[in-house]
């Protein structure tokens, strides 16, 4: 027998790499929720910690249990309500969570899979099932099995769900993905500059969070060490708007408009593309350009309102600190563009 077939006969172990992959659908599942989120004025999310996806509100409290399901069959009640070795069953841990909730803190508690479910004869294809809106029968199953698991009585099955998801199982990544490209487009209003990056960015702070183990005794400590808040999630989305730099253009447009002479216009405009060259490549350019965009932002009060007027004074201010490598040319349209680039918004301290 040769090597392949010795090893093809073994006995695979797939615990570790089960374990993993459903590790990875949460965390991704994960991420696309923070998107649904966005539209709230404020959030948190926290991975694995109380429960595989958790949303922190202010007043509010949210837990997504995540559990696959490979077969191409139901998740039926008698599955997610059947105890384990220690006498918990999926349904039991997610009621003790939610049991929690009082006047001041809603806790909502889910379920989320990608099979429908399956209670007795009701077959639901519906994505998101609230159990205290199922029919009598139902309600009666649910509530007995919480009662006898936990020995309570008169158990509120408010706010528990079921959510049925059809996140592709084999390449999750790209329903990611696409989640990801359009939500960005939505949320910023333009595709995001570097799509494969942003993905791996927020993969790998979501699997940062999620790996972290040790036990957390501050609340703080939870959010800053497990948690995502909806302020962090827009600081690695501005990272990757595609702010698209038409401040050449307006410069090329101002010159067409403001000289006649085609001469002339033809001389500043091969002046403009030498110095945009020489912002790529020169650190003389490349400094001058903070300087001045610094002084706009700190000293626009204090300019005149006329766009020629400021160009005056920036000529005044700064044409005497370059080197004599660059021409006047050069240096008026290198002001213009900066001046252009200001007004757009490119060099606004908030801006990443």
């Amino acid at each position: 027998m040769d090597k392949i077939n010795v090893y093809m006969s073994l006995q695979p172990e797939l615990s570790g790499s089960s374990s993993k992959n459903r590790f990875r659908l949460e965390m991704l599942w994960g991420i696309c929720k923070m998107f649904d989120l966005y539209d709230e004025s404020d959030f948190c999310v926290v991975f694995d910690y109380k429960c595989d996806i958790e949303v922190h509100f202010n007043n509010a409290l949210e837990f997504y249990q995540i559990k696959t399901h490979k077969i191409q069959s139901p998740y039926t009640f008698a599955k997610i309500s059947k105890c384990d070795k220690t006498g918990n069953s999926i349904l039991g841990k997610l009621f003790v969570l939610k049991n929690l909730s009082n006047d001041k803190i809603k806790i909502k508690v889910a379920l989320v899979s990608n099979a429908f479910f399956k209670l007795g004869k009701t077959h639901a294809h519906t994505e998101v099932i609230e159990f205290i809106n199922l029919d009598e029968t139902s309600r009666k199953k649910i509530k007995k099995a919480l009662e006898t698991e936990l020995n309570q009585k008169n158990v509120d099955i408010s706010n528990m769900y079921y959510i049925y998801t059809p996140m592709n199982l084999l390449y999750p990544e790209d329903d990611v993905k696409g989640k990801i490209m359009g939500s960005f487009e939505k949320i910023k209003k333009c595709e995001p500059a570097k799509p494969n990056t942003l993905y791996r960015l927020l993969r790998d702070t979501v699997e940062e969070k999620a790996c972290y183990e040790l036990e957390l005794d501050d609340y703080n400590d939870v959010i800053a060490k497990k948690g995502i808040t909806k302020s962090q999630l827009d600081d690695m989305l501005n990272k990757y708007v595609d702010r698209v730099d038409i401040g050449v253009e307006k410069t090329k447009l101002y010159i067409d408009r403001n000289y006649a002479d085609i001469k002339k216009r033809k001389k500043l405009k091969n002046a403009l593309v030498r110095i945009v060259e020489a912002s790529f490549n020169a650190k003389e350019i490349q400094q001058k350009e903070l300087d001045i965009s610094s002084y706009l932002n700190e000293s626009i009060n204090d300019l005149p309102n006329e766009y020629e007027d400021i160009i005056d004074v920036l000529l005044k201010k700064f044409s005497q600190a370059f080197s004599i490598e660059y021409s006047i040319d050069e240096i008026y349209v290198f002001l213009l563009l900066i001046l252009n680039r200001w007004e757009d918004g490119k060099y606004e301290k908030n801006d990443h």
